[in-house]
């Protein structure tokens, strides 16, 4: 195996010119040959096995291994294809993998993010919505459109999976809770099968949003597809780490995460000023004036954080209709 051969591998996985150093770091030098295959084409092990004249059982514990490890994408038919370098990196990164780019980690994880906000760029739809907490105080009599909550979405879900958060395992800003990232559906199959996610029932799910809540994380579901309505992954945000709501809130994206529907109001006769609400918003739509707390409801993303922490229930969400 030669330094060509590397090459060849960087070209194939549309590698950036600055990081085709990092390909030895993860790659093995027996591992290049196949990887190029693969990413000629969908292929399943018996084809790999002819083309690269191994036996059958040996490539199978390759691609395996590969497959675990971020590098390969696996239909129910069990062909393999090859991720870009993009998302193999996205994956060392958010699974704990880091380690293996030694000094290339924070210029990677730099690159992680400035893709992610040119992607949010180019995208002309939503990537993300903002749901409300479930202990979220709403008003019933004002809300006369249909929304979505964290548990209605987890509820739909036929499977969901739990692991780490991979924003602030990427990027460190905080210590927020880690294991918070719910996957739906066939992201979470995926991640199951590669052993970075563990299966978990509604109801633990449940238990998961409620520690986030309490640590003033922010809820979204992320889509594969906004216009069919397909999401792939729900998960609890700081403003802090989360690509996300970094894109939207330090990058300008504005249309990168959608509104939940609802919109925060204060009882100003029952707000005691406390400052609590101020605190827990992370979109800075709360300021305090005359010792009431006050909503700046253009920057409202109707999350609810400010509505569940209210110890004089003086806050609630409304219809953004209303």
């Amino acid at each position: 195996m030669c330094l060509d051969d590397y090459r060849r591998l960087a070209s194939a996985l549309r590698t950036p010119p600055m990081f085709a150093d990092v390909l030895p770091l993860i790659v093995r030098p027996d591992e290049v040959e196949l990887l190029l295959r693969i990413s000629e084409k969908e292929v399943s092990v018996a084809e790999l096995s002819e083309l690269s004249s191994m036996p059958q059982t040996v490539v199978q514990s390759k691609v395996e291994d590969l497959y675990r490890r971020g590098f390969l994408k696996k239909t129910r038919e069990t062909l393999y294809s090859v991720k870009p370098f993009q998302n193999i990196i996205s994956r060392h990164l958010s699974e704990g993998r880091a380690g293996s780019f030694g000094k290339y980690v924070a210029a990677l994880a730099n690159y992680r993010m400035d893709e992610h906000v040119r992607r949010a760029r180019a995208d002309p739809y939503p990537e993300g919505k903002v749901l409300p907490v479930p202990e979220a105080v709403v008003d019933p009599v004002t809300v006369v459109l249909p929304y979505d909550t964290a548990v209605s979405v987890l509820a739909k879900a036929r499977s969901i999976s739990i692991r780490d958060c991979e924003c602030r395992v990427t990027y460190h800003n905080c210590n927020k809770p880690l294991r918070t990232c719910l996957a739906l559906n066939e992201f979470s199959d995926e991640l199951v099968d590669r052993g970075v996610a563990q299966e978990m029932s509604l109801d633990q799910a449940q238990e998961v949003l409620k520690i986030a809540n309490a640590h003033g994380l922010v809820h979204q579901v992320l889509y594969t597809d906004w216009v069919k309505g397909e999401v792939f992954d729900l998960c609890s945000c700081c403003s802090c780490c989360c690509t996300y709501l970094r894109a939207l809130m330090n990058f300008g994206v504005s249309h990168h995460i959608a509104r939940s529907g609802l919109v925060a109001r204060v009882n100003v006769n029952e707000c005691t000023g406390c400052g609590v609400c101020l605190e827990r918003c992370v979109f800075g739509a709360r300021r305090i004036e005359n010792g009431k707390s006050h909503v700046i409801e253009e920057n409202c993303y109707g999350c609810g954080l400010c509505t569940s922490a209210c110890s004089a229930q003086a806050s609630r969400l409304v219809s953004a209709m209303a």
